[in-house]
């Protein structure tokens, strides 16, 4: 995985891009479709043009911003904006992550390292999958991934 974390003005902007082994139509369904999301994030369903995430009494719909199959989806996340894109490459994708997300974000369960940290061990979720791999252990990459975006953020 290759990851980049830069701060522009107030937003900071989070960049990870992976190949896996799968084509594209694979790749997509895991990140972009019901069944998909099942896998990696329950949470979340689409819901004609909105994303829904659900948990625990909690509800939020997300504007889908951008959603064109096999290519790209991006949606609002709170006041964050999400987006996967894919490329193909051969019988391979490559997957391209990328958030924006206010340094001042932040509601009941996440602050924007927070948010960052979820998006990094999803997107390791999502690696594994596309390798035909089990689930990894999240409460372990979640310890992971918070001690290096502290290290990425500590100059911001």
């Amino acid at each position: 995985m290759k990851i980049n974390v830069q701060k522009e003005l107030d937003t900071y902007l989070l960049t990870i891009s992976y190949i896996v082994p799968a084509g594209l139509a694979e790749t997509w369904n895991l990140l972009a479709t019901d069944s998909g999301f099942v896998r990696w994030f329950p949470q979340l369903r689409v819901e004609g043009d909105k994303l829904v995430f659900e948990i625990k009494g909690f509800c939020e719909v997300m504007v889908l911003l951008d959603y064109r199959e096999n290519q790209k989806i991006a949606y609002t996340w709170d006041s964050a904006i999400v987006s996967f894109t894919l490329s193909q490459l051969e019988n391979r994708t490559l997957i391209s992550f990328e958030e924006r997300i206010p340094e001042d974000f932040g509601n009941e369960f996440a602050n924007a390292q927070k948010d960052m940290t979820g998006w990094l061990v999803q997107n390791e979720c999502i690696q594994a999958l596309l390798h035909l791999e089990d689930l990894p252990e999240r409460k372990i990459l979640q310890e992971k991934w918070t001690l290096f975006l502290e290290e990425q953020l500590k100059d911001y």
